[in-house]
Order: C-alpha cells, then structure tokens, then sequence
C-alpha cells in the first residue's frame, strides 16, 4: 500500500493537479528531490556558454622607431662580411700669384671606414596535433608563427640599429663611437632635468627647458661650422616621457613645443623609447638626417628577411628565418648633436 496521498485526496488542501495520473516515486523508478541518485544540477558545461572571438589581439611593444629617423639601405647580401666606405678631406692653402711660381698645392685625405655585418636568425615549430587542435578553435597557426618570426626579426632589427651589436664592430644610432661628445642642460635655480625644472615656476620652468633647446642647437651649428641653420631639416629625438614635458604650457597657454616651432619651422619629433633611463636624466639627439643632398647616416642591412627550408619530421615541421644587419653607417657624425642628463 502506497504512503502517499491520492491525487483527489490532495485536493482538499487546495493542490490541484486536473492533468497528473498519480505520484512518480522510488517503486516508478523515479526519484524525488528528497532521494536523487545523481548529483543536483541546474545548469549545463560551462565550455556550452562560451563565446569565442575570431578577432585574435596582437600583443603590443614599444615602437620601432630606427626606421621612422632614418633610412634603410641595402649593402650587398649575406655573404657580404664588411662593408666599407670612404670619407675624403680637402686639404691646402693659397699664397700670392706669380709667374714663376707654383705656390702651396690642393689635394684630398681619403680615410677608410668599415663596419662588420651580423647575421641572426629564429626558428618555429609546429606539430600535426598542435596544428589540428588550433584549426579547431578557427586559428591559423602557422601564419601566426611565421609572422611571430618576422616581427621578432623586425624588432631585434631595430634594438640593433639603435644599439648595435655587443663585441663586433657594429654600433646604432644612440651609441655610434664618433658622435660629438655630448653636452649637459643648463643649470636653472639648482634644477638640472626637465622634470625638475617644470617644478619650478611655470612659465620658468618651460622658459629653461627652450633654453636647453637652443643650447642643443647652438652645439650643432658649431660642429657644423654654421653650415646647419634654423632653416635647415631638423629631427629632435627623445624619450616618451620628456616628449610629454614638451607640450607641458606656460600660463599663457604656450608650449615649448610650439616655441621650438615657431622659431625651427622644419623640425620634426621622433619619440624614441631607448632614450628613457631609469637612473638618471635622459638623452635628446638633435639631427639632420639629409645634408646637401646626402644623407648623414643609414641603416644598413644585407638581407631583411631570409626564408629558410620547410623541414618535415614524422610529425611536424621546422623552418628558420633569418636577416643581417650593419647596425646604423654615420657618415657625417657633426650633423647630431647630443644632450644628456635633461
């Protein structure tokens, strides 16, 4: 005999159920809430909810600036191991005419100038599984690891243009033995950075930071024997932050960017982030990249981008890139003029 009610006995205590034919119990091999053999569970596998993007985002680094301040320039192959370039001088002097006479002669001083060329490489890898389990999720694996390697090579490219390389001969835009020696910022009320001289009085403050410009400019006139004017094409590098300080305003709402180009209408910014230092006041670089119609320096390259063999295994592939660099070729090392410590 059944320990349940009736449908029809329920009633009475006004549950009404006009459509059940009875009570579904443990003799109907069913189990009530009170008696569940499995695991209570509202819900389904959370992997069911899930919305997967097609949009893959790209991890950002900093900004390869080596090619945006100069340029890039092609110097025979991979095979090449030097590259070598000449710098000649003119030399003499006049003396009074005669008829009899030759007077001091004229000639040219040729010097010799070379640079090594470094080759470096990277390699990806991808297995059967590995590619098959991607595909599944809707990526392209491989593509993604190849241009994992171009841009690899591209950055390392540019940390060697900027910095050449350490132990051979190759040196980059920021560490180039034969730039001029560098000069400070001037010393305004005890501060010597930007950021300590932005403490001071606004518009002081913007007023000595466009003094350490001038000073910046003045160097280069005299290294190239005023040659360079305030007319001439003129890039100004710094460091993200003290690119900050330069459009930090006075209290009448000037700039010391706006002041540079009011006064150097042909200057141009380059934001370059191996400026920063953490230790102590940072670099800015004043150039000009083209003089005469020559450029002052280049970025010098023998391949950009070598594709190595496709290299099958039992079950994945191996392929290498590679690419070469001479680091940056300064030609006319008196057309940078350099300031550290601002």
């Amino acid at each position: 005999m059944s320990n349940f009610p009736t449908i029809q006995e329920v009633e009475k205590f006004g549950f009404h159920f006009p459509y059940a034919k009875g009570w579904l119990t443990k003799q109907n091999v069913m189990a009530m809430d009170a008696a569940l053999i499995t695991t209570p569970n509202t819900t389904v596998p959370a992997a069911l909810l899930q919305y997967i993007s097609p949009d893959v985002i790209e991890i950002l680094t900093a900004k390869r600036a080596a090619s945006e301040i100069l340029d890039e320039k092609k110097v025979g192959d991979w095979t090449t191991a030097f590259y070598q370039f000449p710098t000649e001088e003119y030399t003499g002097s006049t003396g009074p005419y005669s008829d009899y006479g030759d007077g001091p002669s004229s000639g040219v001083n040729d010097n010799w100038n070379n640079r090594e060329q470094y080759i470096f490489q990277t390699t990806i890898t991808y297995g059967d599984l590995e590619v098959a389990r991607a595909a599944q999720a809707k990526m392209n694996l491989i593509a993604g690891k190849q241009r994992g390697a171009a841009e690899i090579i591209r950055t390392d490219a540019n940390k060697f243009y900027l910095l050449g390389v350490a132990g051979r001969k190759i040196y980059g835009l920021l560490n180039e033995p034969n730039l001029p020696p560098d000069i400070t910022p001037n010393v305004v009320d005890g501060a010597i950075t930007w950021l300590e001289k932005l403490a001071l009085a606004n518009d002081s403050g913007t007023r000595a930071i466009y003094s350490d410009f001038v000073k910046l400019f003045s160097q280069l006139q005299v290294q190239s024997g005023a040659l360079i004017d305030e007319n001439s094409e003129m890039t100004l590098l710094v460091s993200p932050s003290r690119s900050a300080t330069l459009s930090t305003a006075t209290n009448f709402n000037v700039s010391t960017r706006q002041m540079i180009l009011e006064n150097y209408r042909n200057i141009k910014f380059e934001t370059v982030p191996q400026l920063s230092s953490s230790t102590a006041g940072e670099t800015i670089i004043l150039m000009v990249k083209n003089f005469r119609g020559t450029s002052t320096a280049d970025l010098g390259f023998g391949e950009k981008m070598r594709q190595g063999k496709l290299i099958p295994e039992t079950s994945s592939f191996r392929q290498k890139f590679s690419a070469s660099t001479y680091g940056t070729i300064m030609k006319m090392p008196f057309a940078y003029a350099v300031m550290q410590g601002v």
